[in-house]
């Protein structure tokens, strides 16, 4: 039952031979995304066809398979994962981003050009976005929209839809009801739908729109749902997994107007109208003649409500208690020499974090890593690959979960005891840019690409730099990684997106030393109004995140007397705002000793 990947490639290219019908040929290519139907950054099970059929475990990847030739394109923190997994399978490693390696769009026209047959390509239409049609048509690629989705066929046991249950977002926390939200993004997108209606397909807008969370994606409190609006009447309908609506859930639907429909209802209530959906949409639900029309919720939800902003500062609150807790126990078992690695730091701080009130999950799976490991930006420990902890060097751990009230998202790289000069320097120049950036002001209007340089140029004065982005954005009790405005060097749509006050953006440089070690550190930072003068309005960030840093890491002379006065004062508030919420005096005690304060 196609127990390896060479049967799998095997079956798959059989059933492309058989897709031909009397009017049209056999696809010449098939592509397989990682992709879901809603643009999840965690893929439910049901769409991970492209890890069932490479063997390729990496959360980011796209495989093309032809009847002669099969290839897998990744970045490359996973070139050596794959390389490693792909040996001895049909795929070919392209090493997407290296020059020289060819986009899938060109490879597929490149072979298909050389086999002397036409460039047509096949994908599961629920995984094929509509960028991604505009994209094969740039290369001269024609995608057959009548190949029905071929794992259906070949993968037995295919996973069943996620249908966890779907609950209500406390309206403490949300700040306004969804009647509200809904009649502003009518309004929003009115002017553009010319007789069209329109599908909302991103997860986080429906959840956001609607005050309703759920469980089908991990790491993300979503639910697999379609949200529709028809433009004369202006009703809105859910489609999801009815069976799983909790009785709050479905008052408070019934209270905001929405209809309801079976999930697997939406693609052909689309396809019987004249649709708008963003670019982000796939082919299945509207077909490839839909009217493009960016969702405006990403713009809306960026802006934190008053209630969603305090919602934040609860969690953080209760989140730093968990990460003071376990520094406190980091350091003690450093100092008795006992026993620990990289799977113990998540497993520790996941279950301390549990014990706060209002816990729901991780908010994505936790780095922890350990002096050279510490150098792979986004490494996650396994049995396989977790090395111990010794006292001496750092030890990077960016973790955060999601609580009922909001989502964290912290990173602190800590001395577990001796450490280079390399290491202190590279520390303090993170440390530097880190406190630049959030003690920055600037005009409302000021864009992520220009906030970057101030998280960047300590350390470009030394020669260092780092390749991913500054910050953020961070969603209320959603994604952790959310739009659509970023911090970083490179010119992009969102580091084009204005700040302005409300916004959350983390603050996260970091600077890794291959093969030796790296340094991160990450708080969360509202925007919030500073003040008007001559010359236009102000704004500045407040800082969220209450967690010390680790002063032993520093190197005390690269510190200016701004930076002493910001780690003061910042030091200060963490100490008095966490101290009453800690019940153990020995933690008490430790974060009085690494919050003193420094000459």
């Amino acid at each position: 039952m196609h127990t390896t990947v060479t049967e799998r490639v095997a079956a798959l290219r059989r059933y492309m031979a058989g897709a031909a019908t009397p009017q049209a040929a056999a696809p010449f290519a098939y592509f397989i995304p990682t992709a879901d139907p809603h643009n999840d950054e965690y893929i439910p099970p049901r769409w991970m066809c492209r890890e069932w059929l490479t063997g390729f475990t990496g959360s980011a990847g796209t495989a093309v398979v032809t009847p002669t030739a099969a290839a897998l394109w990744t970045d490359s923190r996973y070139w050596l994962q794959a390389e490693a997994e792909l040996a001895g399978t049909p795929f070919v490693l392209m090493r997407d981003g290296q020059p020289g390696t060819p986009s899938p769009e060109a490879w597929i026209a490149a072979q298909a050009a050389a086999a002397g047959c036409a460039a047509t390509v096949a994908c599961p239409a629920d995984m094929l976005t509509l960028q991604q049609c505009d994209a094969f048509a740039a290369a001269g690629v024609q995608v057959l929209c009548h190949v029905p989705d071929a794992f259906n066929a070949i993968w037995p046991a295919r996973p069943a839809l996620p249908a966890a249950p779907i609950t209500c977002h406390a309206a403490q926390w949300a700040g306004e009801g969804a009647a509200v939200k809904l009649a502003r993004a009518a309004e929003a997108l009115r002017p553009h739908l010319q007789g069209s209606d329109y599908v909302f397909t991103d997860l986080s807008d429906v959840a956001w729109l609607l005050n309703l969370r759920g469980g089908d994606i991990a790491y993300n409190p979503l639910f697999t749902a379609y949200l529709t609006l028809t433009a004369e009447s202006g009703q809105f309908t859910l489609f999801t997994h009815l069976a799983t609506l909790t009785p709050a859930a479905l008052a408070a639907l019934q209270q905001a107007g929405v209809a309801l429909k079976p999930y697997a209802e939406a693609a052909a209530w689309c396809s019987a109208r004249r649709m708008a959906a963003d670019p982000s949409c796939t082919l299945h639900l509207c077909g490839s003649e839909v009217q493009r029309v960016a969702s405006p919720v990403p713009a809306m939800r960026a802006v934190k409500h008053a209630a969603e902003q305090e919602g934040f500062r609860q969690a953080m609150v209760r989140d730093g208690v968990a990460m003071v807790r376990f520094l406190r126990q980091l350091d003690e078992r450093m100092a008795a020499h006992e026993p620990a690695d990289e799977i113990w730091v998540d497993e520790t701080l996941t279950a301390l974090r549990a014990q706060q009130e209002g816990y729901a999950q991780l908010s994505f799976p936790t780095i922890a890593g350990y002096a050279a490991h510490g150098a792979v930006v986004h490494y996650e420990a396994t049995p396989a690959t977790a090395v111990p902890l010794e006292p001496r060097g750092l030890l990077l751990i960016d973790s955060g979960a999601h609580y009922d009230c909001g989502t964290t998202d912290i990173t602190r790289t800590v001395a577990l005891g001796p450490l280079t000069a390399e290491e202190r320097r590279v520390y303090t120049l993170v440390l530097k840019g880190h406190l630049a950036l959030a003690r920055q002001h600037f005009p409302q209007g000021t864009t992520g690409l220009a906030l970057d340089l101030a998280a960047r140029s300590a350390m470009w004065n030394e020669g260092y730099d780092f390749g991913h982005g500054t910050g953020h954005g961070v969603g209320a009790c959603m994604c952790v990684h959310e739009g659509p405005h970023q911090i970083r060097k490179d010119l992009r749509a969102c580091t084009l997106q204005p700040f302005a006050p409300g916004m959350l953006v983390t603050d996260e440089p970091g600077i890794y030393v291959a093969g030796r070690f790296g340094v991160r550190i990450e708080n969360v930072l509202l925007c919030v109004a500073d003040r008007t003068t001559d010359f236009g309005t102000f704004l500045r960030f407040d800082t969220l995140t209450l967690c010390p840093y680790d002063l032993r890491a520093v190197e005390r002379d690269l510190l200016s007397a701004d930076d002493v006065r910001h780690i003061n004062a910042y030091h200060q508030r963490v100490r008095l705002t966490l101290t009453p919420h800690l019940s153990d005096p020995a933690d008490r005690a430790w974060l009085a000793q690494a919050t003193a304060p420094l000459a």
